[in-house]
């Protein structure tokens, strides 16, 4: 027997269903619905955010940590605003302080030496030459770092007028600068010299020292090339060293 399916006549439930079912959603109840996609979007948006900038955001530590660019002995260093070369090493016990005076009537110069300082330990005197990328520099802050992580910071016993730090490194020259530290024998295998670019927040290091000294560019220069020759360097150690004031 064959079964016939009767459509259900105009105005019964089954016809105003598919009807209703058919004709479009009111143009409210589309805009409603559009601003809850949205919002769901958005919220999505910002809890992702969240979640990256707390996996990856840079703590305290990593923001004042500086940009340090690395070089092997003799080599030169890009740090950016600044670059540095060691030039050579030397180690001794005693420093020997002299100061020139010109003739103004021949036009010769004159060193005296005016003091010395000695040590138990060994001074380490850098010859570095830099240059600046743009506007002159002032390349007084440099430290000794070793391979335990330990850092010496420049001597005060040998003032910076023995050691040229008191003058501006210039762009297109390259500058002689002496940096001078006084360290234990043991400090000196694999030890590196590393000079800081100066701050450039002015009046804020007097008030907040070293708060927004934030990825400063510095240049990490290898003391020697390996610890033979570091051990080269001791063992031909000269009894002492003068250094010339340069006003």
């Amino acid at each position: 027997m064959v079964q016939r399916t009767v459509a259900p006549p105009e105005g019964t439930a089954h016809g105003t269903a598919r009807h209703a079912a058919e004709e479009p959603l009111p143009a409210s109840r589309a805009r409603r619905a559009g601003r809850r996609l949205a919002g769901g979007t958005t919220a999505l948006v910002i809890a992702a955010g969240a979640v990256y900038a707390h996996m990856y955001a840079m703590d305290k530590d990593a923001l004042d940590a500086p940009l340090t660019v690395h070089a092997g002995a003799g080599a030169a260093a890009d740090a950016g605003r600044f670059g540095v070369r060691l030039e050579r090493v030397v180690a001794t016990r005693t420093i020997r302080l002299a100061t020139p005076s010109g003739d103004p009537g021949t036009g010769t110069e004159t060193i005296k030496e005016t003091g010395h300082v000695g040590t138990q330990d060994v001074f380490v005197v850098a010859t570095v030459k830099a240059t600046s990328a743009g506007d002159p520099l002032w390349l007084k802050d440099a430290r000794l770092h070793t391979r335990d992580g330990l850092d010496y910071s420049v001597s005060d016993r040998v003032y910076g007028i023995y050691r040229r730090a008191d003058h501006p490194v210039q762009h297109g020259w390259w500058s002689e600068l002496d940096y001078v530290f006084e360290v234990p024998k043991d400090a000196l295998p694999g030890a590196t010299i590393v000079v800081t670019a100066p701050s450039t927040n002015g009046v804020y290091d007097g008030i907040y020292p070293g708060r927004y000294d934030q990825l400063l560019p510095e240049a990490s220069l290898s003391l020697t090339a390996d610890d033979a020759a570091t051990r080269r360097l001791l063992d031909d150690m000269p009894a002492s060293v003068r250094l010339t004031a340069r006003p």
